[in-house]
């Protein structure tokens, strides 16, 4: 058995400090890295295993900012009822 969330369905995500309304589709999950323009800062490098090595989110808030971290982060989230 699996929890299977679509991304697609997340309408908010809850942190420590409460729900957050994911504005549309925005939000998304992928690898966690830190970039400066458009070279990787921190990432993970599979052949050397340094670096980070979690899963992360990303998704654009109801007032508009871009709400960024590791997967760990989320307690909780909240998505639309399937049609």
């Amino acid at each position: 058995m699996s929890l299977a969330i679509n991304v697609d369905d997340v309408v908010a995500v809850l942190l420590t400090d409460g729900w957050h309304e994911v504005y549309g589709r925005s939000f998304d999950i992928d690898a966690y890295e830190y970039m400066g323009g458009r070279e990787r800062l921190i990432s993970f490098d599979p052949e050397s295993g340094v670096g980070l090595t979690c899963m992360g989110f990303i998704f654009t808030s109801s007032d508009g900012d871009r709400v960024a971290g590791p997967m760990t982060a989320i307690l909780a989230v909240r998505v639309r009822e399937s049609s």
